[in-house]
């Protein structure tokens, strides 16, 4: 954070520029954390569209304290104050975004992430439990104002669940369960039912754990920080407000979109098709699949575990090898997988994982990278 400052001091000229990527960068790791393994790997589609939404929603959640912390820069003279008198006045600002606020909005996106994850599943089993029961909250002091939604039943494909949902009050503890339970009819609620703005939306369909009504957000176009001329000229005046899809949003949020980008279409050029052998390994094939599924793992040093594709030869070869296991995951038994091959690298300076399927055919495939020590179970 020490980092972020001095660079928001140094910049305080440009107001409307007000995004450190050294501050940007941890908050879209510290969301996309959020992505279990288990989900990346079942919907890596919407995986890559939450975290692509993550990075718009860091660049609003960093200017917003930003923009406060820039108006503490001068004094009551209008003179510039020294690094130390302003940066002890604004870390109050600093520890509230970054400890108490970012803790919740961390603890709201796994439990969103999950939700989403959820759904999908309630999805692809209606035609078993067409409907959905609104689980009561287990929170030990459940607040008020989901009460009058515990026990709903309604179908899964039901607009009410558009309107409500588990998940859609800061700090909800509500569930959702698939069921075949006969429906109910929907309570009549009231202004204090409503979703909680930023909460209003279904990730498992638009891949956004906060939604544009989030306060972090411009309530229009004209309003937005990065729309420094007031107007969108490369778009319709008229056009509806879609931060997600802006074309200004770039310069600040997609820097580490563009370079994914990058990496993959370097990484294709380089590797796919290729084979590299280690030590203990044999013939490893880098395929498309690889690339795609390396780029979308989560990790605790995501861009950095990003650049290292573009080294995986040589990370391969200097990797230690930690050993075999079969497959404990379902969806790679289903795949014919019969052997895991497990690697250890060093990425950013700390411990991380390669992960090589080997096939019943005895093809083998470098799956991906993980950071967690549970790819070291046997079972």
């Amino acid at each position: 954070m020490a980092s972020a400052l001095q660079s928001l001091y140094k910049r305080h000229t440009r107001p409307s520029d007000l995004v450190p990527v050294e501050l940007f960068n941890g908050i879209v790791k510290t969301l996309n954390s959020a992505l279990s393994d288990d989900f990346t790997a079942e919907y890596p589609d919407l995986c890559e569209m939450i975290r692509k939404n993550n990075e718009v929603f860091a660049a609003f959640k960093v200017h917003d304290q930003c923009e406060r912390m820039a108006k503490l820069l001068l004094d009551e003279e209008g003179n510039l104050k020294s690094f130390e008198q302003w940066s002890k006045e604004a870390e109050p600002i600093s520890n509230h975004h970054n400890k108490v606020w970012l803790r919740t909005e961390y603890d709201t996106a796994i439990k969103r992430a999950e939700q989403a994850r959820q759904w999908k599943q309630f999805e692809s089993e209606r035609d078993v439990l067409p409907n959905l029961r609104w689980v009561p909250s287990t929170a030990a002091t459940p607040g008020a104002d989901h009460m009058i939604f515990w026990d709903t039943v309604r179908p899964v494909d039901d607009p009410f669940w558009s309107s409500h949902k588990p998940g859609d009050r800061w700090g909800c503890q509500c569930s959702l369960e698939a069921t075949d339970e006969p429906e109910t009819d929907i309570p009549a609620g009231s202004e204090m039912d409503e979703p909680a703005p930023g909460l209003d939306n279904n990730p498992a369909k638009d891949g956004k754990l906060f939604s544009d009504s989030h306060p972090y957000f411009p309530s229009s176009c004209s309003t937005c920080p990065f729309n420094s001329s007031g107007v969108t000229k490369r778009t319709p005046t008229n056009m509806a407000k879609d931060c997600t899809k802006c074309v200004l949003i770039p310069r600040y949020a997609k820097t580490t979109l563009d370079r994914r980008k990058e990496i993959d279409e370097l990484a294709r050029a380089s590797f796919q098709g290729k084979e590299i052998s280690t030590e203990h390994v044999q013939n490893i094939l880098i395929s498309r699949s690889s690339i795609k599924e390396y780029l979308n793992q989560p990790h605790k040093h995501f861009i950095e575990k990003n650049e290292s594709l573009l080294q995986i030869d040589r990370l391969l070869q200097d990797a230690e090898y930690l050993g075999e296991h079969a497959p404990f995951k379902e969806a790679a038994i289903k795949k014919g997988v019969v052997k895991e091959h497990i690697l250890g690298v060093n990425i950013a300076g700390e411990k991380s994982y390669l992960i090589v399927w080997e096939f019943k055919d005895g093809r083998k495939i470098l799956h991906g990278v993980s950071d967690s020590n549970n790819v070291l179970k046997t079972n």
